[in-house]
Parts: C-alpha cells; structure tokens; sequence
C-alpha cells in the first residue's frame, strides 16, 4: 500500500521563527518548504501541491484577504490545502475573522513548536508522531551488502519514524522495515525511505529518520489505529485560537 507524504509550506514566517519550527516538523519526516514571504508562498503554491499551509499574519504587499484567496484559487494544485496563520496578539482579530473565508487555524507566533506541530498533525487528519520505543529491524544497503540492523524507534507516525543507531545508511536509499508494535497489534513490513541522519550535538539523539513508502498487507491501517489508540491516552493540547 503506497504512502503519500506531505507537503508543508511555510510561507513568510521569519527565518529565525521557522528554524525553530522546522526540526519539529520534520520530525514527522514531511517535506518542508519555505518562502521568504506569504506571497511568494503562493507562487509556489500554484505549481505545486501542498496539504498545509503555515503562513505568517502580516503579508509584505497584498492584504491578508488576498493572499488566503489566491491560496484557494480554482487552479492552484494546492486549493484544498489547510490554512494555518501563526499571528501575534494584535494580529488575532483580523486573522480570527478569515476563518470564514479559507483559514483553517489561528495559532500564535510565540506558541511552542510542540503545539504548532501538534495542531498541524490534526489538520492532516492523521495520527501526530508519537514518543514510543518498538523493537524495529531494519535491511539496509551498507556499502555494497544488505545488512540488517537490530534498533528502536524513539518516534512513530503514519508517515514515518525515528529510530536509535549508530550506523548511516546513505541518505535517499530504500530500507525494508519490520516494527514490532506492543500488545495485539502485532508486526507491520514495509518499505522506507533513508531522508535525514539526526545531529546528537543538536537533537541530542544519535539515529535516523525514515519516510515509509508502503505497507505490507494491512499495515498501515493497523498502525494507524495503534497510534490512535496512544495519542487517545495523552493530556490534550491547549486549544487554538
């Protein structure tokens, strides 16, 4: 069963901000642009498809009107995308007030990641990557011989996963995977793909990330509701605006 990544936009949020976004975000491993402005955002948003949009609350040149309207334009390959403002307390009213118009979600420039990644997860309709150590065994390519690696996911979602070693597949390469879930859930195969090596001296955490691209039988649906069933247990997040 092929799994279609996401696509995030980040589009006019300051850089400093958006570094401090981004390595949450990509801890789900999803596919992350940024543009320097809302309405640069939208150039790129008409030749290519995005799922979320993040988008600062105080355009350089257009309204914000405009710019959420241009983002639902008829044909723009990104039209069904969800909008999330990240607006500061004077920008709140006027971006509380597009709801009605397009914008899916007002959030707080100064929210922590944790909450924005949080809320976005929610507006991908899919279960948020959750902190949960698995057995998982993974067939790699080192060098030129298949290897299989014994190790454990720190993080686990629906599109992805985070996993503790020491060793370094090449980044892009395919990895076969086997996640061995807690109680009846069983085992779930599949195919993943090699997109990030973790910096222990930043992330504090010595692995890798891999974006799954399909399932085994009914894997997928099966950690779909796994991880349903985890994130039904956790305290909920503070509500957005």
């Amino acid at each position: 069963m092929p799994v279609q990544e996401p696509r995030i936009l980040a589009a006019g949020i300051e850089r400093v901000a958006f570094e401090r976004l981004a390595p949450e975000l990509r801890r789900d491993t999803l596919e992350v642009d940024w543009a320097a402005t809302p309405e640069a955002g939208v150039a790129l948003a008409v030749r290519k498809r995005y799922d979320v949009i993040i988008m600062d609350a105080e355009p350089c040149d257009w309204p914000l009107t405009k710019v959420v309207h241009e983002f639902r334009s008829a044909d723009s390959p990104s039209r069904d995308a969800a909008i999330m403002i990240l607006a500061r307390p004077d920008e709140v009213d006027a971006a509380r007030a597009l709801k009605s118009h397009g914008v899916n979600r007002v959030m707080l420039v100064s929210d922590p990641p944790q909450v924005i990644r949080k809320q976005m997860s929610t507006l991908l309709a899919v279960a948020p990557r959750v902190a949960v150590r698995l057995p998982t065994n993974l067939e790699a390519a080192l060098g030129n011989t298949g290897r299989e690696l014994f190790c454990q996911t720190e993080n686990l979602s629906t599109s992805g996963m985070f996993v503790k070693t020491w060793h370094r597949p090449q980044l892009g390469s395919t990895v076969v995977f086997r996640i061995y879930l807690s109680g009846d859930s069983g085992t779930v195969f599949g195919r993943g793909n090699m997109v990030r090596h973790s910096s222990p001296t930043e992330e504090k955490l010595d692995g890798v990330a891999i974006r799954f691209l399909s399932f085994a039988s009914d894997g997928a649906q099966r950690l779909q509701d796994y991880l349903e069933n985890l994130v039904n247990e956790l305290e909920p997040e503070p509500e957005s605006l």
